[in-house]
């Protein structure tokens, strides 16, 4: 038996790093009996069959973390990468992504690629909803290489979720962290037909020895994961400080008199367009619910 980490699941194999060898995995059919569901990120015992780089995953460790969008296992943190332009950053989707994250209660930071096509006010206004929301930002240009130190930083010792709507420069962003990845890194990658410019399924990359980044697909639409609007106003972490300061108990936020969350984007503590992307979230779940 030996230990290693699941990193990329395609295809029901499962391929596994382990004693500084990749493995191409089965499942034991155990695990469709129970019911568990192997995870990228999962930390596993595997069973080499005697055939170069087989091996049959026979058990998953205790996990520190679950996510079910994007599905990984045992991350410590999510790094949401989008474009300050080309495409432009689409507050919609930045407003799901954190909900959902916050839903999940996992920690998340920003980041805000090619930031060199903006001007310092464009880029000072593209980060103003989610700074006043009290999120971390890292602005980087793949381009001059600003702002990737910083980055690298934050990566540092932690099992990072790297993911991002199609086209923000995710992938480059992950060369220009990884720009002397290991021989090693190269060829397990080519082994298990990584795309060069388009990821289409989550994978783990190593950073330093410390340091991991799951790469996940681009999308260019996501699901809230709630069934029930009242849950969405915990989920925007501006509104936690002034939650139950409204007149009435299970204020919506829309319309009733002396809500303090209207009151405060009156007052500019909480951003109008995160406050409007609020709004639709709330309508789409309400909506969805009488169906």
């Amino acid at each position: 038996m030996i230990k290693g980490r699941i990193i990329k699941g395609i295809g029901g194999f499962y391929y596994v790093v382990a004693a500084h060898t990749l493995y191409e995995c089965r499942a034991r059919g155990l695990f469709r009996k129970e019911g568990r569901t192997p995870l990228v990120g999962d930390i596993v015992d595997i069973d080499p069959t005697g055939e170069e780089g087989k091996a049959y995953l026979v058990d998953i460790y205790d996990r520190s973390s679950e996510l079910i969008r994007p599905a990984v296992a045992n991350a410590d943190q999510v790094l949401l990468v989008f474009s300050a332009k080309k495409p432009a950053v689409s507050s919609g989707l930045v407003d799901r992504f954190l909900a959902n994250m916050e839903k999940q209660e996992i920690g998340v930071s920003l980041c805000i690629t090619k930031i060199d096509l903006l001007s310092k006010e464009e880029l000072l206004e593209v980060m103003e909803p989610y700074v006043t929301a009290g999120y971390d930002i890292y602005p980087v240009s793949n381009k001059t290489g600003e702002g990737i130190d910083k980055v690298k930083d934050f990566l540092k010792g932690k099992n990072t979720v790297l993911s991002g709507p199609s086209g923000v420069g995710k992938s480059s962003l992950i060369k220009s962290i990884l720009p002397d990845s290991a021989v090693e890194v190269g060829e397990i990658s080519k082994k298990i037909g990584r795309g060069k410019n388009t990821t289409r399924h989550t994978e783990i990359m190593p950073v330093d020895d410390t340091s991991f980044v799951y790469d996940t697909p681009g999308y260019s639409s996501i699901e809230l994961l709630i069934s029930d609007e009242t849950e969405l106003d915990y989920l925007m972490r501006e509104f936690r400080p002034f939650l139950g300061g409204c007149r009435f108990a299970g204020c919506s936020h829309l319309s009733e008199p002396d809500c303090v969350i209207r009151s405060k984007v009156d007052e500019g503590l909480i951003s109008l367009k995160r406050y409007e992307g609020y709004r639709e979230m709330y309508s789409e779940v309400k909506s969805r619910r009488k169906w």
